[in-house]
């Protein structure tokens, strides 16, 4: 007696073209007889052990790096398939034992769900960076629905955004990746150095310090003046400290400790000079200190990091957002009071260079998926070589990308498991930072500045150059009217003379 073991083979065959009758062949793996048992020439669960056993599975998939990217030849014809999706597909197929055969979208047939209009319904040209497409992951193109949808295709090989409305259509696996929003501003600048020599102190520093100099001169004059000492040791009080005006002088000297040429004589005035020197002693070191730390670290406006601070200054910046995003749709059913006023205020600039433009020069925000953003910026690196935009630091509105496949296709849970491993693992995390813009120097935050090196320059000691400037047109106006008040004053004499009349 000898009994045959069969097994189905269904996996992958719905896709397969093939005749009722051949999908409804079974397998041989094996036989069994009582006198030496199961004789095994093929696994009892062929799915379980083989997975697919090298089914072709077609996929659909289009152009939108880095998701997919789709290298043709002279001819137009598709040579190689990479980007981030295809990496996984090709997991997913050594794991799970398929082979697959790829069907393109051209992208004529997505201009409609993926690429800026105009408004006179134009294509934006420079809707492509560094070779990556401006095609959005949100808006599903519905031929590829379609074929997933009709089962002509096992798998969409594309990066998409889970929608609940997509989801009655179509099915997702779990997300690949999730992306967050930000926005897009200009870099801080340096702010003008041309006051450095007053930033060590605020303003109500400065003048309580004037105020100081020109109160101590008079309180310096009557202690002075007031005391007896003079009198009772005959010592004549003249010149020196005998004037206001040569009391304020000295404070002022000493305040710059340069000193005088008088020092009272009365101990009362000399404790208050002494006072005072010890007030411009921590005065003047606590000064130089802080200029020499505003030589060493730039002073830098303060930069945009969250929305709530693009909205505090919505008088000066306007801001706009991708369209045809998951962001979009989420800023028009909103509550949020902060997102209504991004959605109703927003500007539509249809020309990408026009808006990086006024992004440059402070006056616009750009709000898109951070790893756009990032080729933005790379990509006017290139052109440019300045590094002019930084990304703000608040993440919003998290995006899950995810392959599409058929509503009630069994193999979901077993895709899933591979993506799986694939996080665990950290390769679709490694995969994607491979396709991201590289390191340059305008990834360095702006206060991370080399300092230790640092030459005091001329926009370092502008400043100075002013103040001499200054104190050189007044001393021409004071000289000025010193002139024309010693010759007012030589008329008036010359006309009190009376001179002898002769005859």
């Amino acid at each position: 007696t000898k009994w045959t073991i069969e097994a189905g083979e269904t996996w992958g065959r719905e896709y397969q073209m093939l005749d009722e009758a051949t999908n409804a062949e079974l397998l041989a793996v094996g036989t069994w007889r009582p006198s030496d048992g199961p004789n095994m020439i093929d696994a009892l669960f062929p799915h379980v052990a083989h997975g697919f056993r090298r089914k072709l599975l077609p996929l659909v998939t289009f152009h939108n790096p880095p998701w997919q990217i789709l290298k043709t030849n002279s001819t137009g014809d598709v040579v190689e398939y990479g980007g981030i999706v295809f990496n996984i597909i090709k997991e997913l197929s050594k794991n799970l034992n398929f082979t697959f055969n790829v069907a393109t979208v051209k992208p004529q047939s997505l201009l409609n769900a993926s690429t800026l209009q105009s408004p006179k319904g134009d294509t934006d040209s420079s809707a492509n960076f560094n070779g990556n497409s401006y095609i959005t992951t949100y808006r599903v193109p519905h031929s590829i629905l379609e074929m997933v949808h009709n089962k002509s295709a096992a798998l969409g090989a594309c990066a998409f955004t889970v929608t609940e409305e997509n989801q009655r259509v179509i099915n997702f696996t779990d997300p690949i990746s999730i992306q967050a929003y930000t926005f897009l501003a200009a870099r801080p600048r340096e702010l003008s150095r041309a006051l450095l020599f007053i930033s060590p102190f605020r303003g109500d520093t400065w003048l309580c310090l004037s105020a100081t100099i020109i109160s101590m001169g008079p309180v310096l004059f009557y202690i002075h003046k007031l005391s007896p000492v003079y009198e009772y040791k005959g010592v004549r009080c003249k010149g020196g400290l005998a004037t206001i005006q040569n009391c304020i002088w000295y404070m002022y000297g000493a305040l710059l400790q340069q000193g005088g040429m008088h020092l009272p004589y009365a101990d009362s005035a000399r404790i208050i000079v002494g006072s005072w020197w010890l007030v411009v002693l921590v005065i003047g070191t606590t000064y130089c200190g802080n200029l020499v730390a505003y030589l060493t670290f730039p002073k830098i406006e303060v930069p945009m990091t969250t929305i709530d601070d693009v909205l505090a200054h919505k008088e000066m910046v306007s801001w706009s957002y991708a369209k045809n995003t998951l962001f979009e749709a989420r800023l028009h059913n909103s509550v949020d009071k902060s997102f209504n006023i991004i959605f109703k205020d927003a500007k539509n600039i249809w020309d990408r260079k026009a808006m990086m433009g006024e992004i440059k020069s402070g006056k616009h925000v750009y709000i898109d998926w951070k790893i756009k953003l990032q080729y933005m910026i790379k990509e006017h690196f290139i052109d440019s070589g300045e590094c002019s935009f930084a990304l703000g630091v608040e993440e919003f509105c998290e995006e899950q990308i995810a392959l599409i496949v058929a509503p009630d296709t069994p193999y979901l849970h077993k895709i899933n498991e591979e993506i799986k491993k694939l996080h665990q693992v950290g390769l679709i995390q490694k995969w994607l930072s491979d396709y991201l813009p590289k390191k340059d120097k305008c990834w360095k935050k702006k206060r991370t500045i080399e300092v230790n090196n640092h030459t005091v320059n001329l926009d370092d000691m502008q400043g100075s150059f002013f103040v001499l400037f200054i104190g050189f047109l007044i001393a021409v106006i004071v000289i000025s009217l010193e002139m024309l008040w010693s010759r007012k004053v030589t008329n008036n004499r010359k006309r009190k003379v009376v001179h002898q009349f002769v005859t």
